[in-house]
């Protein structure tokens, strides 16, 4: 455990033993509005998604897969924040807090912890991230942590109902 920033809420790298607890926040549908992907069907499913997720590579290990598992002092799960780092120094981010959790700047700081992660410990130079066009808090929380618009993804086409937003990491 790695804690940066603020010690009120520490990244731990996400295994399978954090289904039990990250389900019941990932299975409210209302999270799902701006996602492209549905709940998790059920916690066996969920916990063996994790569990192919702890290997922290790509089956071809051409990428790293970064998740980890956002703790709050109180010892709760708020949610997961997660990377790709691909070869060439860039990486995708994405985050999802439970429902309870959101508007009270938990995902900021656990996004900032990952970007210097990112930064320091991958050397990523450049970060992407997308979001839906309709998804404000999402834009807000991108544009808040330093991401601008951007007009090319190098590694895949974005959705024409999500925004790209790109942000060149400080050495």
């Amino acid at each position: 455990m790695m804690r940066t920033l603020d010690p009120a809420i520490t990244l731990e790298p996400q295994t399978a033993d954090h289904a039990v607890e990250l389900y019941p926040l990932l299975a409210d549908p209302a999270l799902y509005t701006y996602i492209d992907r549905p709940p998790p069907d059920n916690l066996e499913a969920f916990t063996n998604r994790l569990r192919r997720l702890e290997s922290r590579r790509s089956p071809d290990g051409s990428q790293q897969w970064l998740n980890w598992a956002v703790r709050l002092e109180d010892g709760e799960l708020a949610g997961y924040v997660e990377a790709t780092v691909y070869p060439d120094a860039a990486a995708d981010i994405a985050y999802v807090l439970g429902s309870r959790f959101h508007r009270r700047g938990i995902a900021t700081v656990a996004c900032r912890q990952m970007l210097e992660r990112l930064r320091v410990e991958c050397h990523v130079a450049h970060c992407y991230a997308t979001a839906d066009r309709r998804n404000l808090a999402s834009t807000a929380l991108l544009n808040k942590l330093g991401f601008c618009e951007g007009h090319h993804h190098p590694h895949y086409p974005v959705s024409p109902e999500d925004v790209l937003y790109f942000l060149e990491m400080q050495a």
